[in-house]
């Protein structure tokens, strides 16, 4: 279903080649009707110069004041359809109408404030990063200890309640995760729409799990108002039901063992480094 109004449609961007010749391609061929503005920070690999070439309004963004909400906030202020669609720029619609399917569910149901799609692991992503891409993006959204799963990397969010939340201009991590909380909190909903497809995926280094995952335990300290983290629940307990689900998979290797040690370790300095302000 399309909407009658055009949607506006963000792509974020910081050097993702080949992966934004790819997304931009693949909106151009949505069947849902948008117009898409192009935030870049600072692409040195030709991506700035492909969204030039793809026509598409464009945005530069210091990468040296680069704040995920300050950056979302200003992506929604530049647009103006009712409901805004955000697209990571290495995040690869899959069918001509991913975009309207993504964002069906706002059209159709007042109550829901946004949507994320399905991210599904690039076809040479680890067999880690697969296996976590299966479990997080499946059929249903996954269950989590704190809050409600979302991902902005394909999303979509409704303008007007975004004008009354709008994006925590702070946090460095999960600021998607706030205003999720905070909508819910409003008694609005989210949901996820698995028939909206989108190809999508890392493959981090050992240090760039640690660092994101401390991130994200700084962030959650601070979003749900944590105290100090426990030793058990937030670094032993994480880690061992990462291994034992991996096991379960049949996925042991060295490599695998290493990222689920710095993410569990990761989250848990990010924990105690948060607590301790």
């Amino acid at each position: 279903m399309s909407p009658i109004e055009p949607i506006d449609v963000v792509v974020r961007c910081r050097n993702e080649m080949p992966f934004t010749e790819r997304t931009l391609r693949a909106l151009a061929t949505q069947s849902a009707v948008h117009r898409v503005t192009f935030m870049d920070c600072g692409s040195t690999d030709g991506s700035r110069e492909a969204a030039v070439a793809a026509g598409v309004s464009i945005l530069d963004v210091d990468p040296k004041r680069y704040v995920p909400g300050v950056v979302l906030n200003r992506g929604m202020e530049a647009t103006r359809s009712p409901i805004v669609a955000f697209v990571n720029a290495d995040a690869i619609p899959e069918g001509d109408d991913a975009l309207a399917k993504l964002v069906a569910p706002l059209l159709e149901a007042p109550h829901l404030v946004a949507t994320f799609g399905r991210q599904v692991a690039r076809p040479d992503a680890d067999p880690a990063v697969r296996l976590e891409y299966a479990r997080a993006f499946g059929d249903a959204a996954p269950r989590l200890r704190r809050g409600t799963f979302f991902s902005m990397a394909a999303s979509a969010l409704r303008r007007d309640t975004w004008a009354r939340l709008r994006f925590d201009e702070t946090l460095r991590y999960s600021e998607d995760v706030d205003f999720v909380r905070r909508a819910e909190a409003a008694g609005l909903g989210i949901t996820y729409v698995p028939d909206a497809r989108f190809e999508h995926s890392h493959d981090y280094s050992l240090a760039e799990h640690r660092k994101r995952r401390a991130g994200e335990g700084e962030a959650d300290t601070r979003i749900h108002h944590l105290g100090e983290p426990s030793f058990v629940s937030d670094l032993l307990r994480p880690a061992a039901g990462a291994v034992l689900r991996d096991l379960r998979a049949g996925l042991v290797s060295p490599r695998v063992l290493g990222v689920r040690a710095m993410q569990a370790l990761g989250y848990f300095e990010g924990r105690r480094r948060a607590s301790a302000h």
